[in-house]
């Protein structure tokens, strides 16, 4: 099952026997991950995003010699 997370990719062998997970579940879990990623990533926008505009919207420092 191949698996894309932005720039990092892996190959997931499952054979017979090696995980005691069915196909479907192993689907969930694996849209379960890609969800939280997906958040995590939008909250860290939100972040940089916020953090940003505070920047342009203070006043400027004044160092006065």
């Amino acid at each position: 099952m191949p698996i894309h997370v932005g720039e990092v990719s892996s190959e997931i062998q499952v054979f017979e026997g090696d995980l005691p997970l069915s196909e479907a579940q192993i689907e969930k879990l694996v849209a379960i991950v890609m969800k939280r990623l997906e958040r995590q990533q939008r909250e860290a926008k939100r972040d940089r995003d916020a953090t940003l505009i505070r920047r342009r919207s203070a006043p400027p420092l004044r160092i006065d010699d």
